[in-house]
């Protein structure tokens, strides 16, 4: 059976997106995590949260595309953080010393407190944020 992702979006005010990564992060769906982390920042979302509590599996494809993202994204004058990251990821981001340049929190909540929450100061819910529009992201390839 074919492994995929399936991501769902949530834009803030203030240029900041969460985007929720589901399935397993290998070699074949690598690169459709990195293009639709880079297809919300070229959309204007410079600063993205990944939020990867339903993230079953990552390999270090998956790995190398977390780091990509990282580099566009500071490259843009964004930022990365991830949220949720299940222990088997956190081990391998800190084997590699990934961890000391992304930044990783408890849950998305977290995450978005830590990002300064809504433009404006808003406490930072993501499923009910006031500042929240939540964008239907597309399940088949581009």
């Amino acid at each position: 059976m074919p492994r995929s992702l399936s991501f769902t979006v949530q834009q803030f005010d203030g240029a900041l997106a969460l985007l929720t990564v589901t399935g397993e992060i290998d070699f074949t769906t690598a690169p459709e995590l990195r293009d639709r982390a880079l297809e919300l920042s070229r959309q204007g979302n410079l600063h993205l949260i990944l939020d990867l509590a339903p993230v079953a599996f990552c390999d270090s494809s998956g790995l190398n595309a977390l780091i990509g993202i990282l580099r566009c994204t500071q490259q843009a004058g964004g930022s990365l953080a991830l949220a949720a990251v299940p222990d088997r990821l956190t081990r391998l981001l800190d084997l590699t010393g990934v961890s000391q340049l992304l930044p990783a929190h408890a849950d998305a909540a977290a995450a978005m407190n830590a990002h300064g929450g809504a433009a404006d100061g808003a406490a930072a819910d993501p499923p009910s944020g006031r500042h929240l529009r939540a964008v239907a992201a597309p399940q088949d390839g581009p």
